[in-house]
């Protein structure tokens, strides 16, 4: 007779897989402050906060005040490496033109926001002031106002998001989000990564758990330090929304007397309940900042939609079955026709329709195809592995071949030719209804297929980016890990 299994060596055996996975948020924090703490792990630091907004927003500022310093000095010095036409001075000035006017409203994130100054203070840290740290979370929307400007100097502008400028024109990121018979388990998923230069995006590694006082708890990626939304727009909720988003390309269009868009965001990830209520925050007081294709799920009725959103233009769609793509394009037409700027071309001859009057192979339609192909491929097994597989495509869908460049889900600039540069995919986030129930979800930081990268021969072969070496940072190979809320007392 078989002796039986003790139920003591059971609840190890569980207790030791559960350790083999890296988990986040669920241990002995490493610094506090006050209700807030950190954990730093696998290339990500995960920061708790909670309380009313002053709390905090004084908790964000003291346990990130080193990270916060730093970005402020990098985008300083990325202003004058990449000779911006503006500089730091013209972007507060734009703050106190037509963003901190209409924050007026807003008092609890405008309470937050002066929280972080007060943590920074409290740190040791009192080089920055209220105008300061509003500018750093409105940064990628002034970069949209300076883009809709008309040009005067001579050159073509291609200021883009998350970065207060750059000379060169880059897409970013790439997204799903499925649902019904797409998924293996008939609920949703949702996964994205974040295209941008290494040096910025080396920044946007906090996963940041928001305890408010008043609506959802929100476990999202934040942008870059002191943020106080998700300028990667990455986000789950505890009224059962997921949320992310990637940039419309090629688009202008600016309502100076609009609300901020990162604090639309902040609102409607922290308040909405449901899709509608998401985009009625979102729609409100559009000014056409940040223009994105927002993927939002409810897990209370297995729904997705796909709301785009620019200056003027926004398109809204549904489903409780299938799924949607993001890869900076759109699918309206009217937003096609009336703000891009050549990055969507079509043939008008064969009546308009996706994808038959193609005429733009470019980074972005290149990505939807191998979308396509690869959602259209597991229909009915798409899971969380499934997800993080697709994060880390590098095929060509022109060719079909292994290459890690702009066509590809993840790309690798660092080794493309012609043009090389510090700049691609740079971590991974996937979350599934399961997950968001328990709060809770996956990231991997750097390259979500693991391969690494260091800087020396190619800034020397890459003079041009030089400014960068006191601030580039090496990509590694960090393992995906587990993010889940702290546990209640």
């Amino acid at each position: 007779m078989k002796k039986p299994v003790s139920k003591i060596f059971i609840v190890m055996a569980f207790l030791l897989a559960l350790n083999s996975v890296p988990v986040v948020g669920q241990g002995a924090a490493e610094i506090t402050y006050g209700k807030g703490f950190r954990n730093d792990q696998n290339g990500w630091i995960y920061v708790h906060i909670e309380g009313g907004a002053k709390k905090r927003g004084e908790q964000l500022g003291y346990l990130l005040a080193a990270e916060i310093d730093d970005y402020f000095k990098l985008l300083k010095a990325k202003i004058e490496g990449e000779k911006n036409e503006h500089s730091w001075a013209d972007y507060r000035k734009a703050s106190e033109d037509f963003i901190i006017p209409n924050m007026e409203k807003e008092r609890e994130y405008l309470d937050e926001l002066k929280g972080i100054i007060t943590g920074l203070t409290k740190a040791g840290i009192s080089s920055y002031d209220l105008t300061d740290i509003i500018t750093l979370n409105a940064g990628m929307e002034i970069d949209t106002y300076y883009d809709s400007l008309p040009d005067t100097s001579g050159t073509k502008r291609n200021l883009v998001p998350r970065g207060l400028s750059t000379k060169r024109e880059r897409t970013r990121c790439s997204a799903f989000i499925a649902t019904g018979s797409a998924t293996k388990s008939g609920k949703i998923v949702i996964a994205h990564n974040t295209w941008d230069a290494y040096v910025v995006a080396q920044r946007s590694n906090i996963i940041l758990d928001i305890k408010p006082s008043r609506g959802a708890r929100i476990l999202m990626q934040e942008g870059g330090p002191g943020y106080i939304h998700s300028g990667t727009d990455v986000a789950i909720t505890s009224y059962g929304l997921m949320i992310t988003e990637t940039t419309i390309a090629g688009v202008k269009g600016f309502d100076t007397g609009g609300i901020p868009e990162f604090i639309r965001m902040r609102k409607a990830t922290q308040y909405s309940k449901s899709i509608d209520a998401f985009y009625k925050t979102m729609f409100t007081g559009n000014n056409g900042g940040y223009p994105c294709s927002w993927l939002v799920g409810d897990t209370k009725t297995n729904e997705i939609a796909k709301i785009e959103i620019v200056y003027n233009n926004v398109a809204f769609y549904r489903s409780m079955d299938g799924y949607y793509d993001g890869e900076n394009y759109v699918d309206d037409s009217k937003m096609i026709r009336e703000v891009n700027d050549g990055h969507f071309r079509w043939d008008v001859s064969n009546n308009g329709l996706w994808p038959f009057s193609f005429k733009c192979a470019n980074s972005s339609s290149s990505r939807r195809m191998r979308w396509f192909s690869m959602l259209d491929a597991n229909k009915g097994q798409i899971e969380i592995e499934k997800a993080k597989e697709f994060l880390s495509d590098q095929i060509d869908p022109l060719t079909g071949l292994f290459t890690p460049g702009p066509n590809a889900i993840m790309s690798r600039w660092e080794i493309y030719e012609p043009l090389p540069a510090p700049e691609g995919a740079c971590d991974g986030m996937v979350a599934t209804s399961e997950l968001t129930a328990q709060m809770s979800i996956w990231g991997r930081f750097d390259h979500t297929d693991g391969s690494t990268f260091t800087w020396d021969e190619f800034l020397n072969a890459h003079p041009e980016f030089a400014w960068q070496k006191p601030y580039l940072r090496a990509l590694n190979d960090n393992p995906w890990t587990l993010f889940s809320v702290a546990p209640k007392k």
